[in-house]
């Protein structure tokens, strides 16, 4: 057994590593970063215990706390995809029963200490207490991810996602799975329960090794190994479809949040016709529409996936292109400098690049080509 332990740890700990150096900067890795060193721990204590502690009712029968926090980090995981402006710290009472084993782990850990041997009624009350909220926490936990990821296939979740949730929720109940089956081998067979404890244990520490390699997996994407081209463009694929999605997704969200503000704000500009102020700035617009300024900058950037400048100068050349349009109707003389600044534009220079940059023409070849077709238009 101490093979299968110090094997899991050690995949563990390399899963925590390559999580840490891969994929830091993904929104809630963090929590798989928990679950893998709650895995570590966990073997590397049960490791120490088996390999140094001599009683066998300590070895075999006392239960490691850690456990129970198995289905709450999972079930975090899955709130944290699926709910884009979830916060784990509102959630942070599902983490109680890991303090109260915690204590209590600790606490007949030192009273046996103290007493030199092990009160079997003490181990006993702790196994009980143990047991119980280990199950009862890692079935409901697991349960509740595989609805809610249900629930959310293919639209908040990722297949990736999707996948890496309800595999490690099916772990963790085959492992919460093993509790009323070695009760009842016990009952069956009381002669052995030496030998249940050690294949029960040893089917749970595989178990979690395997959760460390389906957190590794999902870390790095395994595709196809056949070419080294055939991999690159798959990995391109597949962080083109995440991209995809995650955008969607934030589309998704953008459209609950800001529609109607951004009605209101769009509607301000253009009524007012704020735009037509060349000292405007994003503080300004921010008083004159009565909008918060951090929210236009969030629906400018997020929303609408452009900068306060770019999206005052296109309704300053939309005013221009429509002032020259009015000019050549009545045959008016056109001075592009004058309808610019009327615009909103304060220099020259600025009014040529961003003319350029949205139009895709200058100026005057707009104009150029204005005159043209009402020519043939005419003709």
């Amino acid at each position: 057994m101490q093979y299968i332990i110090i094997i899991g740890a050690f995949q563990a700990l390399v899963a925590l590593w390559l999580l840490l150096v891969r994929d830091r900067k993904a929104s809630s890795n963090y929590l798989f970063i928990f679950l893998l060193s709650a895995i570590a721990v966990h073997l590397i204590i049960k490791f120490i215990i088996f390999s140094y502690v001599p009683d066998q009712s300590i070895r075999q029968q006392m239960n490691t706390f850690i456990s129970v926090c198995y289905g709450p980090i999972i079930y975090l995981y899955t709130l944290r995809k699926t709910k884009k402006d979830f916060l784990v710290a509102k959630k942070w009472y599902i983490f109680l029963p890991f303090f109260v084993l915690m204590i209590a782990y600790f606490t007949v850990s030192g009273v046996f200490l103290i007493l030199n041997r092990v009160d079997k009624r003490l181990l006993d009350l702790y196994n009980d207490l143990s047991l119980s909220l280990i199950f009862i926490i890692n079935l409901y936990y697991p349960v509740r991810s595989i609805i809610i990821a249900n629930k959310n296939k293919g639209t908040l979740l990722q297949p990736v996602e999707y996948g890496v949730i309800m595999k490690i929720s099916c772990c963790i109940l085959f492992i919460e799975s093993f509790i009323p089956v070695s009760k009842i081998l016990q009952l069956k067979f009381p002669q052995d329960i030496g030998t249940i404890n050690i294949i029960i244990r040893s089917l749970t520490y595989f178990t979690l090794l395997i959760i460390c390699l389906l957190i590794i997996r999902k870390s790095f994407r395994i595709q196809n190994r056949n070419s080294p081209d055939a991999v690159l463009k798959a990995q391109i694929e597949i962080e083109n479809k995440d991209l995809i999605e995650e955008a969607a997704v934030h589309t998704i969200d953008y459209e609950l949040k800001f529609k109607d503000l951004w009605q209101k704000l769009d509607e301000s500009v253009r009524m007012q016709k704020l735009f037509r102020d060349c000292e405007l700035t994003l503080d300004q617009l921010a008083f004159k529409s009565k909008i918060n300024k951090y929210q236009i900058s969030e629906m400018l950037n997020g929303y609408q996936k452009k900068s306060f400048y770019q999206y005052i100068n296109e309704y300053r050349i939309d005013y221009f292109k429509n002032s020259i349009v009015e000019a050549v109707e009545k045959n008016e003389d056109i001075n592009f400098l004058s309808l610019a600044y009327d615009a909103g534009f304060k220099s020259k220079s600025s009014f040529n690049r961003y003319f350029k940059e949205i139009i895709g023409k200058t100026p005057s070849e707009y104009y150029k080509n204005l005159i043209k077709n009402r020519n043939v238009e005419m003709a």
